[in-house]
């Protein structure tokens, strides 16, 4: 747990490469055309990914806190409260990553349809743009968040060992 922000950083920098290479695919049109579709499937598939290893990782963390302030007696008065920090942490992240996993599929879904002739112009081009700049502010929001966990965690396994 305490490693989940080098992980996240990882798949953060994977992801924006993933991004790059999709959108300079779909702009310069210097590959096949299957080249695109396919890097902006790996993206999207890539980018729920990321945003759902999030989602597990505050699930596990809470249940791994409430088991440590319990088993340990640990003071979870409203000055820590631990337990209410990481229902706080939880809430700030699943609702903006579940957001972007289904805006993701959206555009893939769009690409789809501008690849067989549903949809014209470059509205597919301009909603991923968009998607994009909402993902890249969500990571930012999740590594914040991430950080403070990791921070708490840390404060935990220090009262945790000062009382053994």
């Amino acid at each position: 747990m305490l490693q989940m922000t080098k992980i996240f950083i990882g798949l953060v920098f994977w992801n924006i490469v993933l991004f790059g290479v999709a959108i300079c695919l779909g702009v310069t049109h210097h590959s096949n055309h299957w080249q695109h579709q396919a890097t902006g499937v790996l993206t999207g598939i890539y980018t729920c990914l990321t945003h759902c290893i999030v989602m597990m990782h505050f699930m596990g963390s809470g249940k791994g806190i409430k088991e440590a302030v319990a088993g340990h007696n640990l003071p979870d008065d409203p000055q820590t409260g631990y337990v209410r920090r990481t229902r706080k942490f939880k809430a700030r992240t699943s609702g903006l990553a579940t957001l972007c996993c289904l805006l993701i599929i959206g555009v893939v879904w769009l690409g789809g349809a501008k690849d067989v002739g549903l949809l014209k112009g470059k509205t597919h081009a301009w909603i991923a743009y968009a998607v994009v700049a909402i993902n890249l502010y969500t990571f930012w929001v999740e590594y914040k968040v991430i950080a403070e966990n990791t921070a708490m965690i840390r404060e935990i396994n220090t009262k945790i060992a000062g009382k053994a």
